[in-house]
């Protein structure tokens, strides 16, 4: 085996190590694409930094050679009143573009189900204002406290979460205006998407110039 193959094949293990899986009670936001009279077809999206190893400069780079992350193991979609359904999954995450702009070019993982409503604890709610944004999943859930810090006086909450159903909020979804008036070129495009995971941030909507 040529010596640049062999150090190819290595970067690529390498990567798949640092990259193949998620970091506990990792956090992100579920988009409602479709409802049937049977089923809903969701779309799961998580925040880079929920992968162990998370530079965005590394990520950008592998993009390139991995282009999905294999994860086996359980998907709990969550509300403020708790669990509505826990998905058995093996389809891989895809490493997917969702925006570039003053930040550069962003990835995130993503995976796409069909979920029956049968299943379901609750029916799916989708809100129009944060793009159809219907609840939120958590993977490798462990059981461990979220500390949460104080808001900024001027969001606007539009989504709780509680997993564990223990009355207290383990994140949010808000919203507050963009100072550039440019997201992702749909409207109300003046409104930034925020997921806030105890004192953690993530932009969940592409906005800036």
């Amino acid at each position: 085996m040529k010596k640049s193959t062999l150090l190819l094949l290595l970067t690529i293990l390498n990567f798949c190590f640092a990259y193949g899986q998620f970091k506990p009670n990792s956090i992100g936001i579920c988009y409602l694409q479709q409802d049937t009279s049977d089923y809903y077809s969701v779309t799961i999206a998580l925040p880079f930094q929920t992968l162990t190893g998370q530079n965005s400069k590394q990520i950008l780079e592998y993009q390139k050679v991995i282009d999905s992350i294999g994860y086996s193991g359980q998907i709990i979609l969550f509300d403020k009143t708790g669990e509505i359904i826990r998905i058995e999954n093996k389809d891989k995450f895809l490493l997917e573009f969702w925006c570039e702009n003053d930040g550069g070019i962003q990835y995130r993982p993503t995976l796409n189900t069909i979920i029956k409503k049968a299943n379901l604890k609750r029916p799916l709610r989708a809100i129009l204002e944060i793009q159809n944004i219907c609840c939120f999943a958590i993977l490798d859930q462990i059981d461990q406290k979220t500390e949460f810090t104080d808001l900024p006086a001027s969001v606007d909450i539009k989504l709780m979460g509680d997993y564990d159903s223990d009355g207290n909020i383990d994140c949010l979804i808000w919203t507050d205006m963009d100072e550039a008036l440019n997201c992702d070129n749909e409207p109300p495009n003046n409104l930034r998407i925020i997921l806030q995971v105890g004192k953690q941030y993530f932009r969940m909507r592409c906005c800036g110039p």
